[in-house]
């Protein structure tokens, strides 16, 4: 059989047992990072960031009867052939029985799969799914949502509608083969909606992911679209090619747990969105690690119509992200309230923190536009250094038509972040959010070389003074607009 791994990028990330607080030390990653000892080591598919629990996951499953072989519907797992009838007809024969399919030993090459419900995809350490480049392959779907996302997210190697208690496991890979010129490069030229994610769940119930691989997704890596009921455990993604690929999307999602997970991406890497207003309700994000070429660590948005709400993560380590570690917007008319970061640590980002309330104005066919809130964002024991830019941490309401907007309740807690100084002078007040699209770099450098606050209602930092390095013209923390600033 060919050599499972050989197509995987050549790094991806140690990830510590427990990853307990706090994530970082910042210290210790800017001595490494001298001594070019970083930490990243090669990408085994079978065993990188899932730790102990891969191992258990390589032997054939102990599963429920019965189980279901593609070699035996006539698969010949030779990475060549295409093996898609044979993989969905053991689909078929195990759906609705709580059966499983094992996959196994060689890499099954296939078109799109379509899942069912009450079913086991088991894909052991020596079994590999490896989608087609063909693009005839990956049919266009319309699951019955008005969801926006459905603008992006038009085609899937392995896609689930409408069902209910699915569950894919196992020490192997999902290999999306997106390394593709027809594929790769911006989204003005080859737009999401043309490229296969690898697997994309919409309108289901109790979706279980664990231990598995997902690797070169032709766009998004895993996204869950109205789904609730949802698990993420020990799975690692590799996501770095170009053209906007995510690594995980929870799209108007409740009842989420990702945990002791290792991406990487090239886009954002755990993307919390909603394009309905449906909306986000409890989630944890905990014990992760996770890495983002282009764009954001932890991300709310930038589709942000439903409430997001009663959020957490805990114990995450970003180590590397080239806009923020920490993002929270609502620019298309969510409400958000009580979402908490604790424990994070960070390192060679640009920019801490990015806090933004605007109005975007993208809205649901059969909806009403409107202009959201932020109520209620905490910060806990965070530790960060090594910023790239000298953008600081931009956190701003919104000031439209004679109407301010504030943000509310936000609490800053043993915080201890060293931002990126070095200017003489100290830049003018940005502008006011004007619909374009949001990421820290929105307005350049900020007046600010901690946090500039602006509109905003209650903020309070506790043991959470904002340090510099160089040294910088600006205050640590500059607020335009600001009532009930407590720091302490």
């Amino acid at each position: 059989m060919p050599e499972l791994g050989t197509r995987f990028s050549a790094w991806l990330f140690v990830v510590v047992a427990g990853c307990g607080a706090p994530a970082v030390d910042p210290t210790a990653a800017s001595a490494a990072d001298a001594s070019g000892a970083s930490g990243d080591v090669p990408l085994d598919p079978h065993d990188a960031g899932t730790g102990a629990s891969a191992a258990s996951a390589d032997a054939a499953p102990a599963a429920p009867a019965p189980v279901c072989d593609p070699l035996d519907h006539g698969a010949k797992a030779d990475g060549k052939t295409k093996d898609t009838a044979a993989l969905q007809a053991a689909i078929d024969a195990c759906a609705g029985k709580g059966g499983t399919v094992h996959i196994h030993d060689g890499v099954y090459l296939t078109a799109m799969l379509r899942l069912k419900s009450d079913l086991v995809i088991h894909i052991d350490a020596s079994g590999e799914i490896l989608g087609t480049q063909d693009d005839a392959d990956y049919p266009t779907l319309s699951p019955p949502t008005d969801n926006t996302q459905l603008k992006n997210c038009r085609k899937s190697l392995l896609y689930a509608e409408s069902v209910q208690n699915l569950r894919i496991e196992g020490a192997g890979v999902i290999d999306g083969n997106g390394n593709t010129p027809k594929w790769i490069g911006p989204s003005t030229l080859h737009p999401e909606a043309t490229r296969p994610m690898a697997f994309f769940a919409v309108k289901s119930k109790n979706v279980s992911l664990k231990d598995i691989t997902v690797a070169h997704a032709a766009m998004w890596g895993v996204v869950d679209m109205e789904v609730d009921g949802l698990t993420i455990d020990h799975v690692t993604i590799d996501s770095q090619l170009s053209g906007n690929r995510d690594g995980i999307d929870v799209v108007d999602c409740h009842h989420v747990v990702i945990q002791s997970s290792t991406i990487a991406s090239e886009d954002d890497s755990i993307c919390i969105k909603s394009g309905t207003k449906y909306g986000v309700d409890d989630v944890v994000v905990k014990s992760c690690t996770v890495r983002s070429l282009i764009a954001n660590a932890l991300k709310f948005g930038t589709a942000s119509y439903g409430s997001f709400s009663n959020v957490t993560f805990d114990g995450v380590t970003v180590q590397s992200a080239d806009k923020a570690a920490m993002a929270v917007e609502s620019v298309d008319g969510a409400a958000i309230s009580n979402i908490t970061f604790r424990n994070i640590g960070f390192k060679d980002v640009g920019s801490p923190v990015f806090i933004l309330l605007g109005d975007r104005g993208e809205t649901p066919a059969d909806d009403v536009h409107r202009i959201g809130s932020i109520d209620g964002v905490h910060f806990e024991n965070i530790t960060g250094s090594n910023s790239r830019y000298q953008w600081a941490s931009p956190v701003s309401g919104l000031s439209k038509n004679g109407v301010t907007y504030a943000l509310k309740n936000l609490t800053f807690t043993n915080v201890s972040i060293t931002n990126k100084g070095g200017l003489t002078s100290v830049p003018a007040d940005p502008p006011e959010y004007a619909g374009q699209y949001p990421d820290p770099n929105l307005w350049g450098n900020t007046p600010g070389f901690g946090y500039f606050i602006r509109h905003a209602d209650t903020v309070t930092f506790t043991n959470s003074v904002p340090l510099v390095s160089p040294s910088d013209a600006r205050q640590g923390i500059v607020t335009r607009d600001v009532t009930h600033l407590v720091t302490n």
